[in-house]
C-alpha cells in the first residue's frame, strides 16, 4: 500500500483531529468525511450522556485507524433493502456480491434463466447457497423473489457455527425489521450448519431438487494471504475470517487443480449430484476465472452447461477496453466464454441442461 503524502494528513488535522484518526484506512479525505459521519451517528444512537458521546467517537475514530473494518465497528452493512449484522469472524458482505445477486434475480424474473417457470404462479422455485457466511445472499434472494414465487425455498449452509448463528440471525433480524416479508405458505428459508466436503453434511441438501446453485467459496492463494497480493488489503488479513477466504490446507485437492481453487472442484461434484439449471460461483480475478473455466471444460459436468463470465457490475455495459469474451485454452483447442458487464472479473454463470 503506498504511502500517504504529509500533506493529507495535516490537511485532515486541520478540519478534526477525528477525521485525521481515519484517513489512513480511508486513504482520502471524502471517504474519511464520509465514515465519521456515520461514526458520529452511531456513537450518538449508542452513548447518552454528551461528554460520553465525543469520547465514545475518538475511541471509533482510533479503532478504525488501526484498521478495524467500518462494518465491525458499526455492526452491519446495508445489502440491498437488507440490514445485515456483521460480526468478527465472519466475512463482511461486498457490493460485488449485491451486484451479481440482484442481476441474478433479475434474469429469474424475467424467464431469462428459467424459462416459463418464471411466469407460472404455481412453479417451486428452489435455491441452495454454499458457503452462506452472514446470510446475505440467499436473505437478499428470498427478500427480493418472494413476490414473484408464492412456492420458494431458500437454503444457506455454512461450516462455521459462528456463520451460522449470524445467519440466523440476520434472518430474524431483517424479518423484524420488515425487509423480509413474512413468510406464506409454500415459503421457507433456512440456514443450514454443514462442510460440503463431507458427504454426509451435503446429503440432507442434495434430496431436494435444486433450481439455482450459488457460491460465494473460499478462493484466496495462501501466498496471496500471507504477502497482500491481488489487492488483499491489510485490513482483511488482520480482522476478516481466514476460513472465508482461503481453502484449508488439509483439504483432498484432485490432481490438477490448484489449492485455491479446491471448492470449485467440490461444487461441480456438487451440481451434478443437485442437477440446478443454473449455477452462479463467485471468484477472484480474470486469471482464476480461466483456471476454473479451463477445469470445468474437462470435468464431466462440462457436456451439460453453456458458460458466461460476469463482471463486478453485470448489468452495465463495458467500459472501452474490456474484452467481451474470454479466451480459455485448453489441450487441444480453446473456448471463447462471452463476458457481461463492467469491472474486474467476479463470478462464472453456468447454464445446465441435464436433458441432453
Amino acid at each position: 500500500m503506498p504511502r500517504l503524502p504529509p500533506w493529507l494528513l495535516q490537511q485532515a488535522k486541520q478540519r478534526s483531529r477525528n477525521l485525521a484518526a481515519l484517513v489512513p484506512a480511508c486513504r482520502d479525505i471524502q471517504s474519511a468525511k464520509n465514515e465519521l459521519r456515520w461514526l458520529t451517528e452511531y456513537a450518538r444512537e449508542t452513548t447518552t450522556h454528551s461528554d460520553s458521546k465525543a469520547q465514545r467517537l475518538r475511541l471509533l475514530c482510533q479503532r478504525r485507524r488501526r484498521g478495524v473494518p467500518l462494518q465491525y465497528i458499526l455492526g452491519s452493512q446495508p445489502f440491498g433493502p437488507l440490514d445485515i449484522k456483521c460480526r468478527s469472524g465472519v466475512l463482511i458482505p461486498r457490493p460485488e456480491t449485491e451486484a451479481y445477486t440482484y442481476h441474478l434475480v433479475n434474469l429469474i424474473k424475467t424467464g431469462e434463466l428459467l424459462g416459463s417457470k418464471s411466469s407460472n404462479d404455481n412453479a417451486e422455485l428452489s435455491i441452495v447457497d454454499l458457503c452462506t457466511g452472514t446470510g446475505c445472499i440467499p436473505l437478499l434472494l428470498y427478500a427480493l423473489l418472494q413476490p414473484s414465487f408464492r412456492r420458494l425455498r431458500v437454503r444457506g449452509v455454512d461450516i462455521s457455527p459462528q456463520a451460522v448463528g449470524l445467519a440466523k440471525l440476520n434472518v430474524h433480524h431483517n424479518a423484524k425489521l420488515g425487509t423480509i416479508a413474512t413468510s406464506q405458505p409454500g415459503q421457507k428459508l433456512d440456514i443450514l450448519r454443514g462442510d460440503i466436503f463431507k458427504d454426509q453434511d451435503i446429503a440432507p441438501v442434495v434430496q431436494t431438487p435444486c433450481d439455482i446453485l450459488v457460491s460465494n467459496p473460499p478462493y484466496v492463494s495462501q501466498r496471496a494471504w500471507d504477502f497482500g497480493q491481488g489487492g488483499l488489503g491489510y485490513s482483511v488479513r488482520k480482522y476478516e475470517p481466514r476460513l472465508a477466504l482461503v481453502p484449508n490446507h488439509d483439504l483432498p485437492v484432485p490432481a490438477g487443480w490448484p489449492h485455491e481453487d479446491v471448492f470449485y472442484s467440490r461444487l461441480l461434484d456438487i451440481a451434478m449430484l443437485l442437477k440446478p439449471s443454473v449455477a452462479l460461483l463467485e471468484l477472484g480475478e480474470e486469471s482464476q476465472a480461466r483456471r476454473i473455466l479451463g477445469r470445468l471444460f474437462q470435468h464431466r459436468v462440462a457436456e451439460f452447461i453453456m458458460a458466461e463470465v460476469w463482471r463486478d457490475w453485470p448489468d452495465l455495459t463495458a467500459a472501452d477496453g474490456e474484452a467481451a469474451e474470454l479466451v480459455v485454452e485448453l489441450n487441444d483447442m480453446s473456448r471463447r466464454v462471452p463476458v457481461r458487464g463492467r469491472g474486474q472479473i467476479r463470478s462464472i454463470l453456468l447454464r445446465l441442461r441435464w436433458d441432453i
